[in-house]
């Protein structure tokens, strides 16, 4: 680690580039968001990775945040939407998923909110019965018992609850 201007500079950074430059750490941030969209969460974590310090990353995050680039509930949208489009699962597990990659509460709330908005309500019930009728296949050969539990088991692991299991397996 070098000095610039008698503060720390991070490893590889430009000169006259401080840890805790607000314009780097909003450019770097706007690199990151370039190829993928991501969490405040993960913005944070990759910044102070690379060296920038709690103050210009909070500062350099507010401002994108400001015009609408790291947003958190648009984020738990989006990615509800694309994952209830190509593997279906249980609000349940969605919800644990985007919480693991730092996604509040609040904004999980706010982006299923949207989701319906555009789309209706999300029906549980109707995504089970889609992951019984892929699965149905596999287990058709087995005796009605063991198919069940199969079937039962697969849907608890996609984060469905008992009640909405119940509904789809009664209707299957």
């Amino acid at each position: 680690m070098t000095l610039a201007r008698g503060r720390a500079r991070r490893p590889g950074a430009q000169a006259g580039e401080c840890a805790d430059d607000t314009d780097a750490a909003r450019e770097a941030a706007l690199r990151l968001l370039e190829r993928l969209r991501r969490t405040r969460a993960d913005l944070v974590r990759r910044l102070r990775d690379k060296g920038y310090t709690p103050r210009a990353v909070d500062s350099a995050l507010e401002r994108l945040a400001a015009v609408g680039l790291v947003d958190d509930a648009e984020y738990a949208r989006a990615y509800l939407a694309g994952r209830w489009g190509r593997r279906p699962a249980g609000l349940r597990r969605l919800e644990l998923e985007l919480r693991v990659r730092g996604v509040s509460p609040e904004d999980i709330a706010n982006g299923l909110a949207r989701l319906e908005a555009e789309r209706g309500p999300a029906d549980d019930v109707a995504m089970a019965r889609r992951v019984v009728a892929q699965a149905a296949r596999r287990y058709a050969a087995l005796d009605p018992r063991k198919r069940r539990q199969r079937l039962y088991a697969l849907l608890i692991r996609r984060g469905f609850d008992g009640e909405t299991i119940e509904q789809a397996m009664r209707e299957e």
